[in-house]
């Protein structure tokens, strides 16, 4: 018996050291995105949609985390049956008020919520910013 639970931790240390290693990866990506000015929020989640790091409200977090896991293993599933050699790298969302990103993975994922207004404002200041250049 001792035998087996030495073997379910040894496992369960190395899905935590995994796991750790690709959010550690992830985090300076994930503080990059929360300094622009037009995303409200980041909510990175794990393989079941919990909240791991966030800058929203927990309930909100939760909320973002278990709707948009669900979606994301549906739209990859059918994805899947379009094409088995397809893979989903982002989901997009536009709404009046968000723009809603997703990025799925194995291990985790990272949801994005930007103000759409403030993003298109963002977008047109670079755009003529950079008509100025030219």
């Amino acid at each position: 018996m001792k035998i087996i639970s030495n073997l379910l931790k040894d496992t369960r240390d190395e899905w935590l050291v995994r796991t750790t290693a690709t959010i550690n990866a992830a985090n300076p990506i994930v503080d990059r995105i929360m300094d622009d000015d037009s995303v409200e929020g980041v909510v990175m989640t794990n393989k079941e949609g919990a909240p791991i790091l966030t800058n929203v409200s927990v309930t909100g977090a939760t909320n973002y985390g278990r709707a948009l896991h669900k979606f994301g293993l549906l739209s990859q599933m059918y994805v899947k049956e379009l094409n088995p050699l397809e893979e989903i790298m982002i989901i997009r969302i536009n709404t009046k008020k968000n723009e809603i990103m997703v990025a799925p993975d194995t291990e985790f994922s990272i949801i994005v919520i930007q103000h759409a207004r403030t993003r298109r404002k963002v977008k047109e200041k670079k755009e003529k910013k950079n008509r100025q250049l030219i």
